[in-house]
């Protein structure tokens, strides 16, 4: 049993220092956007208020339901 983790810690750290491919020199860089650009181009998010509402009520509703005393039986 002693031997698996003086085998198992060296082959984890070979396996994380792996890494990928170096960048190549002939790959060329991204083309960098303005920022007014990229917001323009993005769609706006639904407002989640009514959604969250009606989520905190249903979820309030069962708090309620399960501090009710147990019936005897």
């Amino acid at each position: 049993m002693r031997r698996l983790p003086v085998l198992l810690i060296p082959m984890l750290l070979m396996s994380c220092a792996s890494g990928g491919t170096p960048p190549d020199a002939q790959t060329p860089y991204p083309v960098l956007l303005p920022i007014d650009q990229i917001l323009v181009d993005a769609t706006p998010a639904p407002d989640p208020t009514a959604d969250l509402a009606s989520r905190a009520s249903a979820l309030r509703a069962r708090a309620a339901v399960l501090r009710q005393p147990l019936p005897e039986g």
